[in-house]
């Protein structure tokens, strides 16, 4: 270990493979390291699993900036002690060349052909060594090997290997509920068959892919992420034959991690493939479904932050929605709860200062919530007010409309929004 972090200087750049092969083991010495070198500056995406080396970040010995931001960051990230850097997944790439000294990975043992797997995270870990002056890499016994040429490297790209002892990370999914099924059914009834799906991350994207291994559709293939709730979904048929995920990330567990292990039916790509939405304009029928955490009542989505706390990041919508945009047959869904755990709504009348407008309202087609889906597309900004309000928590709804006309309230039901178990016109069964 010595030897490897020896290579890391005063005003180093260093930059870590993200998500489930977070390398937690290096970053830990990174944070050790900071007390004794000067000037260290670590980047990456979402940082999953064990992070000791916050406490150097937290006293100012290591400077941290995320494109992504975990739980563990959010706090830190409003008090400005961790930068946030706005940036589209499909953007990483560009963003990291010539601009990283230090590349700190995760991978397997090198098997009898000098191939390391890079694990469950294929985004930016590739392009991320192709352009470090520098590769340490943490060797994990434990790591799957998934399908796809951006999942692994040579080992003689590496430059130092050193033995992991921290776990693999791991995202378990948050527990579905009534509302979160209740959502899913009703964005499940804009899939059609042989459609490509994206689901992004969190419990309504997870509850979505759990309905969809029951429901009446088939022939999907899926898009961007392979999680666990996708293990019943590959079990129920309802996917295409052979290839039916292609992944930028695994974000799971051990069981979908032992899916993926050498399964030709997952295939990982960076995200110069799976964000890129000229390649995802060529995907016929791509339904983009994402979650956020506000809708304002134009259609503006807010992902990132509201009023000043940052909560999220960029990610991949706004690549998927570009992409889903130029599809044929593509659809762009928000799928929300109608409010937050503290009961305010989530659906608001205007975003207040310090919320990021993520999404602009030319981007979205539908947002569904418990109480129904408001298809936006080709409604002017008055009438999308009330589709909105309508799929609003009952008790915030007359707020929500206290601002619009009379005249228009009675559309609510009609033009811009369908009341729960109304079949939408844009389901095509074939």
């Amino acid at each position: 270990m010595q030897r490897a972090t020896r290579a890391i200087v005063a005003g180093s750049r260093v930059v870590a493979s993200p998500y489930c092969s977070t390398p937690s083991t290096l970053l830990r010495e990174l944070g050790d390291l900071s007390a004794v070198v000067p000037g260290l500056a670590l980047s990456a995406g979402l940082l999953l699993g064990e992070m000791p080396f916050l406490d150097a970040v937290k006293t100012g010995s290591l400077r941290l900036m995320s494109w992504h931001m975990s739980g563990a960051l959010r706090g830190l990230a409003t008090r400005g002690i961790v930068d946030y850097l706005p940036l589209r997944a499909s953007e990483v790439a560009r963003h990291l060349s010539g601009r990283v000294d230090v590349a700190l990975i995760r991978v397997s043992p090198p098997d009898a052909g000098g191939w390391c797997s890079l694990g469950p995270s294929a985004s930016y870990t590739k392009a991320l060594v192709a352009t470090a002056g520098v590769v340490i890499a943490e060797v994990d016994t434990t790591m799957p090997r998934p399908v796809g040429e951006d999942a692994r490297i040579r080992r003689s790209d590496i430059d130092f290997l050193v033995d992991s002892d921290t776990a693999l990370a791991t995202y378990p999914e948050a527990a579905a509920s009534e509302v979160t099924d209740r959502i899913a059914r009703t964005v499940v009834d804009f899939i059609p068959n042989g459609a490509n799906v994206q689901l992004g991350i969190g419990a309504v994207p997870q509850s979505v892919a759990s309905q969809l291994a029951v429901a009446d559709v088939s022939d999907l293939r899926m898009i961007g992420l392979a999680c666990d709730s996708m293990i019943g979904l590959m079990e129920s048929g309802r996917l295409m034959p052979g290839e039916s995920i292609r992944a930028a990330e695994i974000l799971g567990t051990d069981m979908i991690f032992s899916v993926a292990d050498g399964n030709p039916a997952i295939r990982l790509a960076s995200s110069a493939t799976i964000h890129n939405p000229l390649w995802l304009a060529t995907q016929p029928r791509l339904i983009s479904v994402c979650s956020a955490l506000a809708v304002d009542l134009s259609g503006q989505v807010a992902s990132e932050s509201i009023e000043g706390k940052i909560l999220a990041g960029v990610g991949g919508s706004a690549d998927f929605f570009d992409g889903a945009g130029l599809s044929a047959g593509g659809l762009r869904i928000i799928a929300i709860p109608s409010t937050t755990n503290a009961g305010g709504s989530r659906i608001t009348a205007e975003f207040g200062t310090g919320t990021a407008v993520t999404l602009p309202r030319h981007s979205v087609d539908v947002v569904v919530t418990e109480f129904g889906a408001a298809t936006l597309s080709g409604l002017p900004i008055a009438e999308r007010a009330v589709a909105l309000a309508a799929v609003a928590a009952p008790q915030h709804r007359d707020a929500l409309l206290a601002g619009t006309s009379s005249s228009l309230t009675s559309h609510a039901e009609g033009r811009g929004a369908r009341a729960e178990g109304r079949r939408p016109l844009s389901k095509v069964k074939t």
